[in-house]
């Protein structure tokens, strides 16, 4: 492969959210092929996990069920996140310690902050334009900014933030003519990690839950809703279809809502139907290809969303005519071209020849 490099990578950290632990992985799966060595900075330490008095989280919320619902609601909530923590312990270097960013600068050859909403001017992220680090060693990947301008506060810091990148790709349509705007700078669109890894390679950290009993065997319809409440046109196709619901953070079905990212993956692959609202809910449909349906989006200007229906051709996925009927020809057709983009930008970006062995496998 030639040079090997040490990198670090920035991004959203936490025990809560799906789709923020799956890229984070994905894009850290995709670093460490170009590397001798990749962590991500985890800049909070944030590392809660309840007292257990030596129990399993399991074991005590079935033994302590008859107690008040609002300690339930927190042991649940622990088993939830330890199943968070293990993904990430497994499979995610992960770096808690550091005094100072500056004195760790000189550690790495590389600082790749993305993907997910890391420069979102919402948020305060401490590292979101590393102004820690010299400029050759500054990359984004896929970074998505979630919004269609900067507030007038922050465009100063933003402009000169972004325009340090050395390399800059971002994960939506907008964002592409919002740095432009703000800084004169050209982005590339790139996908979302978790589109870089393909069907099969996911299927190596999947886990089949448990409890998936013969009730789910011939077929089921997952919901992914941000939102925990999926439209009353869910039960009614799975009716149609005469299949059972599995929804994904329904607070009332302690199964469902234990989930861990492993068996998260699992369900998405062999769900029958899918209806979310969630970008990456959408994102896992597309890679292993099942019906779904876009619904509810909390933020009518979610540019990443629009962004993605765009570039696959799956703009019906709103109001299809037929919710069962889905042409999956533009993402058979360009996903392999987009990753194969994605990589050509890493290889650039890190000074080293492209790697033809990411290009292949099953899409």
């Amino acid at each position: 492969m030639g040079k090997k490099l040490k990198i670090a990578q920035l991004t959203l950290n936490g025990y809560f959210n799906y789709g923020n632990i799956l890229q984070k992985f994905a894009l850290h799966h995709t670093l460490k092929k170009f590397s001798d060595f990749t962590e991500v900075f985890w800049l909070d330490g944030f590392n809660f996990f309840p007292e257990m008095g030596g129990k399993s989280p399991g074991q005590f919320v079935v033994r302590q069920e008859g107690e008040d619902y609002r300690q339930l609601l927190l042991l649940r909530n622990a088993v939830r996140i330890s199943k968070f923590k293990d993904f990430e312990n497994l499979h995610i270097q992960t770096r808690f310690d550091f005094p100072y960013f500056k004195d760790v600068v000189d550690e790495y050859d590389f600082f790749v902050v993305g993907s997910d909403q890391v420069w979102n001017p919402g948020y305060n992220l401490p590292y979101e334009l590393l102004n820690f680090v010299p400029r050759e060693k500054k990359i984004s990947y896929a970074a998505s900014i979630g919004k269609t301008a900067i507030p007038a506060e922050k465009k100063e810091s933003f402009k000169r933030g972004i325009s340090d990148f050395n390399y800059i790709s971002v994960r939506e349509e907008s964002a592409i003519k919002v740095i432009k705007n703000l800084t004169g700078r050209d982005a590339i669109l790139l996908v979302d990690p978790v589109l870089l890894l393909t069907a099969d390679e996911w299927l190596t950290v999947a886990q089949k839950p448990t409890w998936f009993k013969e009730r789910y065997s011939s077929g089921y319809v997952l919901t992914y809703y941000l939102s925990k409440i999926p439209p009353p046109s869910c039960r009614a196709l799975a009716e149609k279809l005469d299949l059972p619901v599995i929804n994904l953070l329904n607070t009332d079905n302690y199964n469902h809502f234990t989930v861990g990212p492993a068996e998260f993956i699992w369900l998405f692959a062999h769900a029958s139907f899918i209806f979310t609202n969630s970008f990456h809910g959408m994102a896992y449909s597309t890679l292993f290809k099942h019906p779904f349906i876009i619904d509810r989006l909390r933020n009518r200007n979610d540019t990443r969303i629009f962004s993605f229906l765009k570039l696959f051709d799956l703009g019906d996925r709103f109001n299809p005519a037929d919710p069962m009927e889905i042409d999956f020809t533009r993402r058979n057709e360009i996903l392999p071209v987009e990753r194969a983009r994605s990589f050509k930008f890493l290889s650039e970006a890190f000074g080293i020849n492209p790697l033809e062995k990411l290009l292949g496998g099953d899409a």
